[in-house]
Protein backbone atom coordinates (compact mmCIF):
# COMPACT_ATOMS: atom_id res chain seq x y z
CA UNK A 1 0.00 0.00 0.00
CA UNK A 2 2.94 1.88 0.91
CA UNK A 3 4.25 1.55 -2.91
CA UNK A 4 0.48 2.91 -3.97
CA UNK A 5 0.75 6.17 -1.86
CA UNK A 6 3.92 6.79 -3.04
CA UNK A 7 3.42 5.76 -6.96
CA UNK A 8 0.32 8.70 -6.52
CA UNK A 9 2.58 11.02 -6.03
CA UNK A 10 5.09 11.00 -8.10
CA UNK A 11 2.36 10.47 -11.07
CA UNK A 12 0.69 13.39 -9.67
CA UNK A 13 3.56 15.85 -9.62
CA UNK A 14 4.97 14.26 -13.50
CA UNK A 15 1.67 15.04 -14.50
CA UNK A 16 1.03 18.74 -12.99
CA UNK A 17 4.60 19.27 -14.88
CA UNK A 18 3.50 18.18 -18.01
CA UNK A 19 0.40 20.29 -17.58
CA UNK A 20 2.40 23.52 -17.40
CA UNK A 21 4.58 22.23 -20.43
CA UNK A 22 2.22 20.04 -22.90
CA UNK A 23 5.31 19.55 -25.45
CA UNK A 24 5.38 17.55 -28.39
CA UNK A 25 5.03 13.87 -27.45
CA UNK A 26 5.32 12.64 -31.50
CA UNK A 27 8.52 14.37 -31.77
CA UNK A 28 7.65 15.45 -35.15
CA UNK A 29 5.23 19.12 -35.57
CA UNK A 30 4.88 21.45 -38.45
CA UNK A 31 2.93 24.35 -37.96
CA UNK A 32 1.41 26.40 -40.64
CA UNK A 33 -1.28 29.80 -41.10
CA UNK A 34 -3.57 29.16 -43.80
CA UNK A 35 -3.46 32.47 -44.95
CA UNK A 36 0.09 32.03 -46.92
CA UNK A 37 0.56 35.61 -46.61
CA UNK A 38 1.12 35.38 -42.97
CA UNK A 39 4.54 34.55 -41.23
CA UNK A 40 4.86 31.28 -39.40
CA UNK A 41 6.85 32.31 -36.80
CA UNK A 42 5.51 32.95 -33.58
CA UNK A 43 4.23 36.57 -32.83
CA UNK A 44 1.92 38.49 -30.58
CA UNK A 45 -1.30 37.97 -31.34
CA UNK A 46 -3.22 41.33 -32.42
CA UNK A 47 -7.30 41.91 -33.00
CA UNK A 48 -6.62 41.20 -36.85
CA UNK A 49 -5.56 37.60 -36.56
CA UNK A 50 -8.02 36.28 -33.43
CA UNK A 51 -9.62 34.88 -36.79
CA UNK A 52 -7.06 33.23 -38.72
CA UNK A 53 -6.98 29.59 -38.50
CA UNK A 54 -3.02 27.81 -37.98
CA UNK A 55 -2.68 24.35 -38.97
CA UNK A 56 -0.44 21.68 -36.84
CA UNK A 57 0.91 18.64 -38.16
CA UNK A 58 2.42 16.03 -36.46
CA UNK A 59 3.11 12.25 -37.38
CA UNK A 60 3.25 9.11 -34.57
CA UNK A 61 3.16 5.61 -34.91
CA UNK A 62 0.09 4.09 -33.43
CA UNK A 63 2.04 1.14 -33.07
CA UNK A 64 5.81 -0.10 -34.19
CA UNK A 65 5.12 -2.53 -36.87
CA UNK A 66 2.34 -0.23 -38.22
CA UNK A 67 3.09 2.75 -40.53
CA UNK A 68 3.60 5.96 -39.72
CA UNK A 69 -0.02 8.17 -39.29
CA UNK A 70 -0.24 12.06 -39.83
CA UNK A 71 -2.47 14.72 -37.52
CA UNK A 72 -3.53 17.63 -38.80
CA UNK A 73 -4.92 19.70 -36.63
CA UNK A 74 -6.64 23.48 -36.96
CA UNK A 75 -7.62 25.96 -34.47
CA UNK A 76 -7.92 29.79 -34.19
CA UNK A 77 -6.83 31.91 -31.53
CA UNK A 78 -9.42 32.79 -29.04
CA UNK A 79 -8.92 36.61 -27.99
CA UNK A 80 -11.94 36.52 -25.49
CA UNK A 81 -10.79 33.30 -24.14
CA UNK A 82 -7.05 34.12 -24.41
CA UNK A 83 -6.66 30.30 -25.80
CA UNK A 84 -6.81 28.53 -29.00
CA UNK A 85 -9.74 26.92 -30.15
CA UNK A 86 -9.50 23.40 -31.72
CA UNK A 87 -11.75 23.23 -34.56
CA UNK A 88 -10.64 19.58 -35.86
CA UNK A 89 -7.83 16.45 -36.23
CA UNK A 90 -8.01 15.22 -39.99
CA UNK A 91 -6.22 11.63 -39.35
CA UNK A 92 -4.45 10.27 -42.39
CA UNK A 93 -2.62 6.85 -43.17
CA UNK A 94 -0.53 7.60 -46.48
CA UNK A 95 -2.05 9.67 -48.96
CA UNK A 96 -5.27 8.49 -47.59
CA UNK A 97 -7.45 11.05 -45.14
CA UNK A 98 -8.99 8.36 -42.29
CA UNK A 99 -11.32 10.78 -40.53
CA UNK A 100 -12.19 14.20 -39.60
CA UNK A 101 -12.91 14.39 -36.07
CA UNK A 102 -14.53 17.69 -34.88
CA UNK A 103 -13.29 19.15 -31.29
CA UNK A 104 -15.87 21.76 -30.34
CA UNK A 105 -18.87 19.31 -29.46
CA UNK A 106 -16.14 16.95 -27.44
CA UNK A 107 -15.12 19.94 -25.42
CA UNK A 108 -16.14 20.84 -21.95
CA UNK A 109 -16.89 24.33 -22.83
CA UNK A 110 -17.97 24.27 -26.03
CA UNK A 111 -14.21 25.33 -26.78
CA UNK A 112 -10.50 24.37 -26.17
CA UNK A 113 -8.51 26.93 -24.49
CA UNK A 114 -4.54 25.83 -24.96
CA UNK A 115 -2.22 28.64 -23.85
CA UNK A 116 -0.07 30.07 -26.20
CA UNK A 117 2.86 28.60 -25.16
CA UNK A 118 1.19 25.31 -26.98
CA UNK A 119 1.25 26.86 -30.20
CA UNK A 120 3.56 24.16 -31.70
CA UNK A 121 1.33 21.17 -30.74
CA UNK A 122 -1.89 22.59 -29.47
CA UNK A 123 -2.52 20.27 -26.58
CA UNK A 124 -1.85 17.00 -28.86
CA UNK A 125 -0.41 13.44 -27.14
CA UNK A 126 -0.15 10.19 -27.80
CA UNK A 127 -0.64 7.77 -25.40
CA UNK A 128 -1.83 3.98 -24.55
CA UNK A 129 -5.02 5.45 -22.50
CA UNK A 130 -6.71 2.23 -22.12
CA UNK A 131 -3.46 -0.62 -22.39
CA UNK A 132 -4.54 -2.38 -25.30
CA UNK A 133 -1.05 -1.97 -26.98
CA UNK A 134 -2.34 0.94 -29.47
CA UNK A 135 -1.41 4.70 -29.06
CA UNK A 136 -4.22 6.90 -28.21
CA UNK A 137 -4.92 10.66 -28.91
CA UNK A 138 -5.13 12.74 -25.68
CA UNK A 139 -6.01 16.57 -26.58
CA UNK A 140 -5.88 18.94 -24.00
CA UNK A 141 -9.44 20.87 -22.97
CA UNK A 142 -8.67 23.48 -20.44
CA UNK A 143 -7.97 24.21 -17.11
CA UNK A 144 -11.02 23.92 -14.41
CA UNK A 145 -10.66 24.62 -11.09
CA UNK A 146 -9.00 23.71 -8.00
CA UNK A 147 -6.42 20.56 -9.33
CA UNK A 148 -8.79 19.53 -11.89
CA UNK A 149 -7.46 19.58 -16.11
CA UNK A 150 -9.87 18.42 -18.83
CA UNK A 151 -8.96 16.34 -21.33
CA UNK A 152 -10.39 14.89 -24.94
CA UNK A 153 -9.44 11.48 -25.39
CA UNK A 154 -9.95 9.75 -28.64
CA UNK A 155 -9.37 5.88 -28.77
CA UNK A 156 -8.41 3.89 -31.32
CA UNK A 157 -10.63 1.42 -32.35
CA UNK A 158 -8.26 -1.33 -34.62
CA UNK A 159 -11.28 -3.06 -36.20
CA UNK A 160 -13.69 0.23 -37.45
CA UNK A 161 -9.59 1.85 -37.70
CA UNK A 162 -10.56 5.11 -36.48
CA UNK A 163 -10.69 7.04 -32.99
CA UNK A 164 -13.27 7.46 -31.19
CA UNK A 165 -14.33 9.86 -28.41
CA UNK A 166 -14.00 7.67 -24.71
CA UNK A 167 -15.62 10.23 -22.13
CA UNK A 168 -15.24 7.89 -19.21
CA UNK A 169 -11.72 9.15 -18.86
CA UNK A 170 -12.97 12.43 -18.91
CA UNK A 171 -14.01 11.60 -14.90
CA UNK A 172 -10.92 10.71 -13.64
CA UNK A 173 -9.28 13.79 -12.18
CA UNK A 174 -5.35 14.47 -13.12
CA UNK A 175 -5.51 10.91 -15.11
CA UNK A 176 -1.91 9.38 -15.22
CA UNK A 177 -1.63 6.61 -17.04
CA UNK A 178 0.72 3.62 -15.69
CA UNK A 179 1.87 1.61 -18.68
CA UNK A 180 3.74 -1.20 -16.71
CA UNK A 181 1.41 -1.52 -14.28
CA UNK A 182 -1.51 -0.68 -16.67
CA UNK A 183 -3.12 1.37 -14.08
CA UNK A 184 -4.76 4.85 -14.40
CA UNK A 185 -3.88 7.48 -11.38
CA UNK A 186 -6.13 10.05 -10.47
CA UNK A 187 -6.42 12.95 -7.73
CA UNK A 188 -8.86 15.54 -6.38
CA UNK A 189 -8.59 17.84 -3.79
CA UNK A 190 -11.11 20.19 -1.77
CA UNK A 191 -8.80 21.97 -0.48
CA UNK A 192 -5.27 22.92 0.37
CA UNK A 193 -4.91 20.33 2.95
CA UNK A 194 -7.83 17.55 1.37
CA UNK A 195 -6.82 15.24 -1.29
CA UNK A 196 -8.08 12.09 -2.88
CA UNK A 197 -5.70 9.69 -4.58
CA UNK A 198 -7.40 6.62 -6.54
CA UNK A 199 -6.30 4.07 -9.21
CA UNK A 200 -8.39 2.78 -11.82
CA UNK A 201 -8.05 -0.93 -13.75
CA UNK A 202 -9.97 -1.61 -16.89
CA UNK A 203 -11.86 -4.91 -16.07
CA UNK A 204 -14.04 -6.59 -18.50
CA UNK A 205 -13.80 -3.16 -20.58
CA UNK A 206 -14.67 -1.46 -17.93
CA UNK A 207 -13.23 1.38 -16.04
CA UNK A 208 -13.17 0.44 -12.36
CA UNK A 209 -11.42 1.83 -9.74
CA UNK A 210 -9.84 -0.98 -6.91
CA UNK A 211 -8.06 1.60 -4.44
CA UNK A 212 -9.28 4.66 -3.27
CA UNK A 213 -7.06 6.88 -0.92
CA UNK A 214 -8.35 10.08 1.55
CA UNK A 215 -6.32 12.58 3.71
CA UNK A 216 -8.29 15.47 5.29
CA UNK A 217 -6.21 17.53 7.65
CA UNK A 218 -7.14 18.87 10.87
CA UNK A 219 -7.45 21.77 12.98
CA UNK A 220 -6.34 20.64 16.33
CA UNK A 221 -4.43 21.96 19.42
CA UNK A 222 -1.20 20.87 20.51
CA UNK A 223 -2.16 20.48 23.67
CA UNK A 224 -5.35 18.67 22.60
CA UNK A 225 -3.17 16.34 21.03
CA UNK A 226 -1.02 15.58 23.83
CA UNK A 227 -3.84 14.24 25.67
CA UNK A 228 -4.35 12.15 22.87
CA UNK A 229 -0.56 10.69 23.72
CA UNK A 230 -1.04 10.14 27.11
CA UNK A 231 -4.28 8.13 26.52
CA UNK A 232 -2.48 5.62 23.94
CA UNK A 233 0.91 5.55 26.33
CA UNK A 234 2.46 6.61 23.14
CA UNK A 235 5.98 8.98 24.36
CA UNK A 236 6.62 11.70 22.51
CA UNK A 237 9.32 14.53 22.68
CA UNK A 238 7.33 16.38 19.74
CA UNK A 239 6.22 19.48 20.97
CA UNK A 240 4.37 20.17 18.04
CA UNK A 241 2.18 18.09 15.74
CA UNK A 242 0.08 17.78 12.46
CA UNK A 243 -3.52 15.69 12.65
CA UNK A 244 -4.97 13.88 9.92
CA UNK A 245 -8.17 12.12 9.30
CA UNK A 246 -6.67 9.14 6.58
CA UNK A 247 -8.90 6.64 5.10
CA UNK A 248 -7.89 3.59 2.53
CA UNK A 249 -10.50 1.54 0.60
CA UNK A 250 -9.75 -1.43 -2.03
CA UNK A 251 -11.86 -3.09 -4.20
CA UNK A 252 -13.18 -6.96 -2.84
CA UNK A 253 -12.62 -8.80 -6.40
CA UNK A 254 -15.18 -11.07 -5.06
CA UNK A 255 -18.21 -8.60 -4.79
CA UNK A 256 -16.66 -5.84 -6.85
CA UNK A 257 -17.35 -2.99 -4.21
CA UNK A 258 -14.87 -1.04 -2.50
CA UNK A 259 -14.01 -1.93 1.47
CA UNK A 260 -12.27 0.02 3.96
CA UNK A 261 -9.04 -1.42 4.98
CA UNK A 262 -8.15 1.41 7.31
CA UNK A 263 -9.58 4.25 9.19
CA UNK A 264 -7.66 6.17 11.14
CA UNK A 265 -6.63 9.43 12.84
CA UNK A 266 -2.87 9.94 12.45
CA UNK A 267 -0.76 12.63 14.18
CA UNK A 268 2.77 13.60 13.24
CA UNK A 269 5.11 15.16 15.48
CA UNK A 270 7.73 17.89 15.41
CA UNK A 271 10.39 19.39 17.49
CA UNK A 272 10.92 23.00 18.78
CA UNK A 273 12.59 23.62 15.44
CA UNK A 274 10.05 22.44 13.69
CA UNK A 275 11.53 19.39 12.61
CA UNK A 276 9.66 15.90 11.52
CA UNK A 277 10.48 13.51 14.03
CA UNK A 278 11.13 10.53 11.43
CA UNK A 279 11.02 7.87 14.90
CA UNK A 280 8.03 5.93 13.69
CA UNK A 281 7.17 4.90 17.36
CA UNK A 282 6.44 8.35 17.75
CA UNK A 283 4.11 8.58 15.38
CA UNK A 284 0.13 8.46 17.04
CA UNK A 285 -2.24 6.01 14.73
CA UNK A 286 -5.56 5.99 16.43
CA UNK A 287 -8.43 3.66 14.87
CA UNK A 288 -11.29 5.73 14.30
CA UNK A 289 -13.77 2.75 15.65
CA UNK A 290 -11.76 2.62 18.75
CA UNK A 291 -12.19 4.45 21.96
CA UNK A 292 -9.72 6.75 21.74
CA UNK A 293 -10.90 7.59 17.72
CA UNK A 294 -14.16 7.65 18.90
CA UNK A 295 -13.29 10.32 21.27
CA UNK A 296 -11.29 11.94 18.84
CA UNK A 297 -14.47 11.84 16.49
CA UNK A 298 -16.70 13.69 19.06
CA UNK A 299 -13.99 16.17 20.04
CA UNK A 300 -13.95 17.35 16.39
CA UNK A 301 -17.83 17.46 16.11
CA UNK A 302 -17.86 20.21 18.93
Amino acid sequence: MRKYYCLCALFICLLLCACSNTGDTTGKTRMELQNPAEPTEREPLSEEKQDDLITVTQTGKLREDMPEFLFRLTAYYDLQMEGYALQTVDVYQGDTRLQTISIPELTMGGQTCIDASSQDTLGFELEDVNFDGYQDIRLFDTLNGNYRTEWIYLVWNAEEQRFENDPRLNQISLAVFDQEEQLIYGMERSGAACHYYSAYQYIDGEIVRIHYYEEEGLAISDEQIVQYYDAASIKTDGTAFDAWYQHVMERNAATGELETVSEEYVFNPYDSEGNAIENEEEQLRVDVSSGLGEKISADLSR
